[in-house]
């Protein structure tokens, strides 16, 4: 066969291909054609020419399935030989692959499935198109033309439509047969749920209910997604829905009811398919809360004890059954019977407290208590335990505010008061002391049973610190502190040091003051003074770091320095350096250095003084060694002269020297000895030494030696003493060290005495440390040694210690330490039990000297695990915290307890936790993080350094709950203020408010005299915290007191302290000026000066203002008052400018203050006037002119200066309303100022009115049902407009739900939970001076449509066919085709046309257009050329596509010149 049948064969449809092949064989084989496995025979299309020696098949107008691959058999008896050859004929693909698959069936959608085709044309299949046709229409609608998988979901179908769907493949070369499905209806496979079953309404309160009820019987064959709860007031006639999101749970808590209106409820299931039918309607329940007794009172305690008294308390019950609790019963019975007595009154006591009196001492009681509320008394809440009435013991208790705890603030003058309430039974000792040392004499301390108070009256900043209270009584102590801090100037800095000093500088260096006066150190300032002077020259007034050089000082003079911190409250107390300081400093090194003599014990040095002394004289010399083989240099000589000798080398070693000079500023630089110094050992340490001595004396001198002050005997085994007329010789043979010390020759005669000393020293290894070796502190691990220095240390001194232990069971030394420096050492790593014996060997340059061995000692501690401490007691107790407090163990274990463990207990629980992190050293702890309600008992246990000893008794169980009790005392009462006839008064709110909100307060008064107290304010009491009594007796003595009143009833008063007099009150003038004008005030020329300053003083003081450049301008207008004082000056001008000085007196003192004013005005002369150049018949000026604009005023010539910019715009301010101005506008650069550039016209300056305008964006807004909608409509105008809303021409009712709010440039309507009601016409009104305006728009809400109204039917049919069409342009690509509009439409409007088309030679119209065509006219792309086409038009209304038009006339798709049909067709639009 032609190779090009080993390649596939390509064919275009409609082409006509042959297969041909030489045939060779003996005897002459049969040759078949095979397609697949099926012979081939000839048909119309297949013609096969066989030969005896050739095959030949011919295969005309191929089509898509004559693809494939084609067989050529030839055979004989001697075998067969078969050839593939492949073939691709490429077209359009053929149908998918079936059957359709359909599922997923519902009344809107349903999915669709197939296989791709088994002949893809050729060619890959690009997509698919869907179509669907109604089985009671002929004409396909496409669903999808860009399907890309082999599925496709198919929605937006009408529920009771049955349909047929078809799938085109595509390629490249058109569009494939169609594979059409089943018809299928379009239906749910489920219906709606049914009704839900058993409604029951439970919970009933007076503003909501539960809704509860079981799932429907039948689901309707869909999950059911949630349920609609809906309820109707029986006043109302509409169904409201009570659930915005959808419910899944079978139970709804309905709120927001109407109290005493009765509800009926029903509910609706809803799955897929909808809402169901709703349930049976619930019978009609009222609102409102059930009405029960009350359950019992919460945390009856025992609140105190006396010998014949028990006071009881108690908090509310948690449940008051539904109605107001009117009262508390309270019952007693002696613990050993069961008979109870009411001790309050039969309608019970209003206050949770209550004092049983005239009890009998020591006896036991059982005591408990009943809320009581108009339906009866409710279960009792009885006391734990029994009670005896019996004096109470109470350990100090104080609370300090938590404002108090933050600290105090008080600025400089004023005054702090700490006041601080406390209990404590006996009545505790006070005692004041303050952490920073002794009190000021300011200081005043008051002490009462229940408080004490500290009061500090102009305080300064010494004042501050940390104050604290110490209370103690018989039960125990407690204690606490408040810091102060005063806002005043710092303190001195600390440590100032002058260093780094020089011939012409120093370096001043120091440390932030301790005090800072309450406010951060800004700068320091830095002052010098020389001695001959005595006044401080200031070198530094912006120094920020605590350290500063100080320059140009004078060489050789003495200076003193100070420092001074500022903060923002100004300049603090200075530090002054104590010493004069030099300027000066260290010299120059010394001069040569010069070896004069070396031993081998000692070095003579000598050098050449400095070239320069510093500018101090020199103090003295410093002589310094290294040994070789060493880094440190030691300093071995000091001298005053310019020699030196150094002693005690080691011989043979080799040394280097250096030399420093020093004077009062310091050391100079060293100075080194050129070579290096060896030290020759030349000593033989001897034997045997004899000590001779020639005696004269008349008559012959009696001789006696003696030795450390006893006499020698005059032989031993080693000594010898021989001794003649005229010479003595002592010979010590074989010396040892023992033989070294203080040796004496005493001659004696009648004529006197003489004695000559002679010091022997003995070269040995040192004696044993002086005993005994002390063993002190001994534990069961460690012990501490010391010893006292060798009586002889071998002729060298001792260079350390060596110590060894040796346990007493066992004969081996192990060694402690080898190199101990001290005479003590602290041993550790013992065995506890262990017996030791220690030993002690001093060591020098000879070795290691005899030891010295201590007693036996044990390793035990001196003590044992503490006793258990006493059983712990809680007070204090919340619902989440409590106070434990415990006492000592009576046994220590014979160590200091080092701290406490505290553990708790759940009675729900079975093991014991830590509360504790960290050790307690305090004898109470509050127990946090506690579960409310629940209740839990404490032990404690003790360490010492011997561990932890054994826990307490477990306490009794306390409950975690809060209690409520009548608020404390008002803290720091105080008298604000006094006149003839009234007391003004002030307090703060109690420490303590008893748990509950304190409501009032009550004043009450009397005189001095008298014991009865009048109140003064409401019986409700008042809300605010302070009060002026009136109505009172010029010079009389008052007592005052307060008290708090909260829920529990009124709290024990506070008093203020001693009497007071109702007098006028004398207090000296006071000036607080503001910050602002403490800086210089600034105003423009023509603008107005106010200078408003609050004054104080009793009497009234007299003001006088004045000006300290001259007089004050006639135009000031001063106005005086009790509080304050302004000073007022219109139109100021430069002249203006200045120091205005304020005065005030009264007969209690006099007060003066200042403030700087500074008018911007037109400037008086230009600055900087120089005389640059002069000659003689010129000279030449400069000066700096600035860049200015200026106006004039109508009716004055004079131009003035109002602005400097840098821009190309100004705005002038300080304008007089209704002037007429001009301006002008001056350029200014480097060479001078330009000529003036005048405004065209003047410029009155009045407002400018600016007609009011809304911005709307869009006139129609859209909003969900139940969403929230805000619009927010910019407006403008000049002056600012009154804004009105109107809703459909009425004005807008705001409510919770719809309201407005406005600002200066734009007004927002907020609508909150959109529904119908809210849909309509809204008008925005503007109006000010200038006009008004109107804006206008709608508000739309998207919801469900209300019901139809005015339902008629009109017969509406499909719309008649249209005109037959016609082509109006022709091309290769394209074909444009036009028609006319239906005769009749059917009783609807036309909405749109279908154009389809067909090849003339075929029997199948397809769609033109994949979208519905508005025009009557349409361009056709999808046509081949040289191909020739009919189409056809649908008209489409409201019932449906109507009749198919006639078909046009067949056109040909090719090039055509102009227009393909002359007639003179327009497409006309739809209608």
């Amino acid at each position: 066969m032609d190779p090009k049948y080993k390649d596939t064969i390509v064919v275009n449809a409609g082409d006509t291909f042959r297969l041909e092949a030489d045939v060779h064989g003996k005897p002459l084989p049969a040759i078949k054609w095979y397609k697949g496995d099926k012979e081939l025979e000839e048909t119309a299309r297949y013609e096969i020419k066989n030969t005896d020696f050739s095959a030949l098949i011919i295969v005309k107008d191929a089509i898509r399935v004559d693809g494939g691959q084609y067989i050529l058999e030839a055979s004989n008896v001697a075998g067969t030989k078969t050839v593939p050859v492949n073939v691709k004929v490429l077209d359009r693909p053929g149908p998918p692959e079936g059957p359709v698959q359909v599922t997923g069936v519902t009344a809107e959608k349903c999915s669709l499935a197939w296989a791709p085709p088994l002949h893809d044309g050729g060619s890959d299949i690009s997509h698919y198109i869907v179509e669907k046709r109604e089985t009671s229409r002929l004409a396909w609608t496409v669903v999808a033309s860009e399907v890309l998988p082999t599925m496709l979901k198919v929605t937006k179908l009408l529920e009771g439509n049955e349909y047929i769907f078809r799938i085109m493949a595509v390629n490249k070369y058109g569009v494939g047969e169609p594979l059409e499905s089943v018809p299928v209806m379009m239906k749910n496979p489920f219906v709606v749920p049914g009704p839900p079953k058993a409604l029951e309404i439970t919970n009933i309160t007076k503003d909501s209910m539960t809704v509860c009820w079981n799932r429907p019987d039948s689901d309707g064959g869909s999950e059911i997604i949630g349920y609609i709860v809906e309820k109707r007031d029986r006043a109302g006639i509409r169904w409201i829905k009570c659930n915005k999101r959808r419910i899944t749970d079978l139970r709804l808590r309905v709120t927001g009811l109407a109290e005493d209106h009765e509800y009926e409820f029903r509910v609706s299931a809803e799955n897929a398919a909808g809402v169901g039918e709703p349930s049976q309607v619930s019978p009609y329940f009222k609102a409102c809360d059930p009405i029960f007794k009350p359950g019992p009172p919460t945390n009856a305690h025992v609140v105190d004890t006396t010998k014949s008294s028990v006071t009881l308390g108690w908090s509310k019950p948690i449940y008051d059954g539904g109605c107001e609790i009117q009262g508390y019963l309270v019952e007693i019975c002696k613990a050993d019977e069961d008979e109870w007595s009411l001790v309050t009154p039969q309608t019970g006591v209003r206050a949770t407290r209550f004092e049983i009196t005239k009890l009998v001492e020591h006896q036991e009681y059982k005591l408990r208590v009943c809320a009581l509320n108009k339906v009866g008394v409710g279960e009792a809440a009885s006391v734990p335990g029994t009670i005896k009435p019996e004096d109470k013991l109470e350990a100090p208790e104080l609370d300090i505010d938590s404002e108090l705890r933050k600290g105090i603030v008080v600025r400089a003058g004023g005054s702090a008061r700490i006041h601080i309430p406390f209990r404590g039974r006996p009545t505790p000792d006070i005692t004041w002391s303050r952490e920073e040392g002794e009190f000021t004499d300011k200081v005043q301390i008051d002490k009462g049973i229940n408080y004490t108070q500290l009061s500090i009256d102009n305080c300064d900043r010494n004042d501050a610190g940390k104050y604290i209270l110490m209370l103690e009584n018989s039960s125990g102590s407690k204690s606490a502190f408040v810091t102060v801090k005063v806002l005043d100037t710092p303190g001195p800095p600390q440590n100032l040091v002058v260093k780094d000093i020089k011939k012409d500088s120093a370096v001043l260096s120091w440390e932030p003051p301790i005090i800072d006066g309450g406010a951060k150190v800004k700068n320091y300032v830095i002052d010098k003074r020389e001695s001959t002077r005595k006044a401080f020259a200031n070198v530094s007034a912006k120094c920020g770091k605590t350290s500063f050089r100080v320059e140009n000082l004078t060489e050789g003079a003495i200076y003193y320095f100070r420092v001074m911190a500022e903060n923002e409250f100004g300049i603090g107390v200075p530090a002054e350096t104590t010493d004069a300081v030099k300027a000066s400093e260290p010299p120059l090194p010394p001069g040569k250095v010069t070896l004069t003599d070396v031993t081998q014990r000692s070095a003579s040095l000598t050098w050449e003084k400095p070239e320069h002394d510093g500018g101090s004289r020199i103090l003295g010399y410093i002589v310094e060694m290294l040994p070789k083989g060493t880094e440190k240099w030691s300093v071995v000589s000091e001298t005053k002269t310019c020699t030196a000798v150094v002693s005690g080398l080691s011989p043979g070693q080799e040394y280097q020297f250096h030399v420093i000079a020093y004077n009062e500023k310091g050391k100079s630089d060293p100075r080194a000895l050129g070579v290096p110094v060896i030290a020759e050992d030349l000593t033989i340490a001897p034997k045997t030494f004899a000590l001779e001595a020639d005696i004269h004396g008349k008559p012959i001198p009696d001789i006696a030696w003696s030795k450390d002050g006893k006499d020698l005997e005059e032989a031993t085994a080693r000594m010898e003493i021989k001794s003649t007329i005229q010479k003595t010789t002592l010979t010590v043979k074989d010396c040892v060290r023992v033989d070294g010390g203080h040796y004496t020759l005493n001659l004696r005669n009648v004529g006197g005495t003489k004695s000559i000393p002679i010091t022997v020293k003995v070269l040995d290894r040192p004696g044993p440390p002086e005993g005994p070796l002390k063993v002190t502190g001994v534990t069961a691990e460690k012990c501490y040694l010391a010893w006292s220095p060798p009586l002889h240390d071998g002729g060298s001194s001792i260079s350390h210690y060596i110590i060894e232990k040796r346990e007493t069971s066992r004969l081996s030394w192990t060694q402690v330490a080898t190199d101990v420096q001290a005479l003590n050492h602290k041993v550790t790593r013992l065995l506890a039990g262990n017996e030791y014996i220690f030993r002690v060997m001093a060591v020098n340059k000879y070795g290691t000297g005899e030891p010295l061995e201590s007693e036996p000692v044990v390793a035990r501690n001196p003590y044992k695990p503490p006793g258990p401490p006493s059983t712990p007691e809680v007070s204090a107790i919340t619902k989440d915290s409590m106070v434990v407090t415990w006492g000592r163990p009576e046994d220590n274990g014979g160590a200091e307890i080092e701290g406490y463990i505290l553990e708790k207990r759940d009675k729900d629980g079975v093991r014991w936790t830590k509360c504790n992190k960290k050790s307690l050293t305090d004898l109470r702890f509050r127990v946090t993080g506690l579960s409310d309600g629940h209740f839990y008992e404490f032990r404690v246990s003790a360490e010492n350094a011997a561990g932890i000893g054994e826990p307490s008794e477990p306490s009794v169980f306390y409950r975690a709950c809060d209690v409520l009790y009548p608020p404390g005392p008002p803290s720091n009462p105080k008298v604000t203020d006094t006149s003839r006839s009234s007391v003004s008064l002030a307090w703060s709110k109690p420490i303590y408010d008893g748990g509950a909100p304190v409501k009032g307060y009550i004043v009450e008064a009397k005189e001095a005299a008298a014991d009865e107290w009048t109140t003064c304010t409401p019986p409700t009491g008042l809300q605010a915290k302070q009060f002026t009594v009136t109505k009172l007796k010029e010079n009389q003595e008052y007592n005052f007191r307060i008290c708090a009143i909260n829920s529990e009833g009124v709290g024990e008063p506070a008093t203020i302290p001693g009497t007071v007099i109702a007098a006028d009150k004398i207090e000296p003038p006071e000036i607080e000026l503001d910050a602002d004008l403490r800086k210089v005030v600034t105003v423009r020329a023509s603008g107005t000066l106010r200078l408003f300053v609050t004054i104080k003083g009793r009497p009234e003081p007299e003001v006088k203002w004045e000006k300290a450049e001259g007089t004050i301008s006639d135009r000031a207008q001063i106005e005086v008052t009790s509080s304050y004082t302004m000073l007022v000056i219109d139109n100021v001008n430069r002249f203006d400018s200045g120091r205005y000085n304020l005065t005030l007196e009264n007969n209690s003192g006099k007060k003066s203050a200042f403030v700087n004013v500074r008018v911007l005005d037109t400037p008086s002369a230009p600055i900087n006037l120089t005389i640059r150049e002069v000659k003689k018949d010129f000279v030449t000026l400069a000066w700096e002119p600035p860049l200015i604009d200026e106006m004039q005023t109508k009716g004055s010539i004079k131009w003035s200066a109002c602005t400097q910019v840098k821009t190309l715009e100004a705005t002038i301010t300080g304008l007089s309303m209704g002037e007429e101005y001009s301006f002008r506008v001056i350029a200014i650069n480097e060479k001078g100022k330009s000529d003036p550039r005048e405004l065209g016209v003047p410029v009155v300056a009045k407002d400018i009115e600016i007609q009011p305008s809304a911005e709307l964006l869009f006139n129609t807004f859209t909003v969900k049902a139940g969403d929230d909608l805000k619009i927010e409509v910019p407006f403008r105008g000049r002056p600012l407009p009154s804004i009105s809303w109107k809703k459909d021409g009425n004005p807008l009712k705001e409510t919770t739900r719809v309201n407005v709010q406005t600002s200066k440039t734009s007004t927002s309507l907020f609508i909150k939970e959109a529904s119908n009601e809210d849909l309509g016409h809204y008008e925005l009104h503007l109006s000010n001076t200038a006009g008004s305006s109107t804006a206008s728009l709608t508000v739309v809400v998207l919801d469900r449509p209300g019901p139809p109204l005015d339902v008629h039917i009109d017969e509406v049919t499909t719309p008649g066919p249209p005109s037959t069409p016609w082509v109006t342009n022709v091309t290769r690509e394209s074909i444009t085709v036009g028609w006319h509009e239906p005769v009749t439409n059917g009783g609807s409007a036309v909405i749109g046309y279908h154009l389809e088309m067909k090849d003339r030679n075929s029997i199948l119209w397809q769609k033109a257009n994949k979208t519905l065509i508005r025009t009557t006219h349409f361009k056709v792309t999808t046509i081949s050329a040289g191909l020739i086409y009919e189409f056809r038009v649908y008209a489409e209304n409201a019932a449906g596509i109507g009749k198919a038009s006639h078909p046009s006339d067949p056109v040909l798709a090719i090039d055509a010149c102009g227009m393909y049909s002359p007639e003179d067709k327009e497409a006309q639009p739809l209608k």
